[in-house]
């Protein structure tokens, strides 16, 4: 697929994204529909998909850039203090079952109705992207990460969703094991997804520390009050919305995102 057909079928994602219903912004629609276009090699899995758009959306665009299948899992119970409050647990399977079927892409979804813990032990498959938007205690955030990190290829997008919400478990996982770690290069935010591409055991470069660091320093500013507002203490809304706004998390271009990224597999480190 060319660049043209790939942008034409992100936009019609971004207009598709609309009449779903869910928790993304459409930023964050448009990065998700761009992240099966990377060239890394291996399965897409969600850890977390309530009542399917993002397992639409990246189905959808997983289709177009050639792949038949996509993996996702939740056990679809509403069980975690932290999942979104605007749907009936009883409901929810059904309405789960039923956008996939409406959106033709049953068929295209390997679905695992069960926790993410329960899943990992059998899980084997190598993953280009793991899309983390489940539990988002830090326990939960962090199980998630470090279960499935072992299966990454070299090259993997990882992302974790509601960085810059009110939850301390995403923030704390993207600052400590991908903005500190060693085996992720070229990092981001986009609305409030937080990125990492995994790189393995290649050598981190200069400037990807520097962009690391920075974004280390500009969240670290904003995780106190996130703690805070978490033990159910009061946090200034003000300066939590200025240190929001100086932290870069504008929406991506997709070819020049795809562009960047896919240097890591033509690039080579002897």
């Amino acid at each position: 697929m060319n660049r043209s057909e790939m942008l034409v079928q992100i936009d019609q994602l971004l207009n598709l994204g609309e009449s779903l219903s869910g928790h993304l912004r459409k930023r964050e629609v448009q990065f998700l529909a761009t992240l099966p276009f990377l060239e890394a090699q291996g399965d897409i899995l969600e850890i977390g998909s309530f009542k399917g758009k993002s397992t639409i959306i990246l189905a959808k665009a997983a289709i177009a850039a050639g792949m038949d299948t996509i993996s996702a899992c939740d056990p679809l119970s509403l069980s975690c203090e932290t999942d979104p409050d605007d749907a009936v647990k009883e409901e929810l399977p059904q309405m789960f079952y039923d956008n996939l079927t409406q959106y033709d892409v049953k068929d295209n979804v390997r679905f695992y109705q069960m926790r993410s813990d329960h899943l990992a032990p059998e899980w084997k498959n190598p993953l280009k992207i793991l899309w983390i938007d489940g539990d988002h205690t830090y326990p939960g955030a962090l199980a998630d990460f470090s279960l499935f990190k072992p299966h990454l290829v070299p090259g993997a997008i990882v992302c974790l969703h509601d960085v810059l919400h009110g939850f301390d478990g995403p923030i704390r996982v993207f600052m400590e094991k991908i903005l500190l770690s060693d085996c992720f290069g070229n990092c981001g935010i986009c609305g409030s997804i937080g990125w990492g591409q995994f790189t393995s055991q290649r050598p981190i470069l200069h400037n990807q520390w520097k962009n690391k660091l920075s974004l280390y320093a500009k969240l670290a500013r904003l995780l106190p009050g996130v703690i805070q507002s978490n033990l159910g203490q009061p946090v200034n809304k003000y300066r939590k919305k200025l240190l929001k706004a100086l932290i870069p998390h504008g929406p991506i271009s997709p070819p020049l995102w795809l562009e960047e990224q896919n240097q890591f597999f033509s690039t080579r480190v002897d």
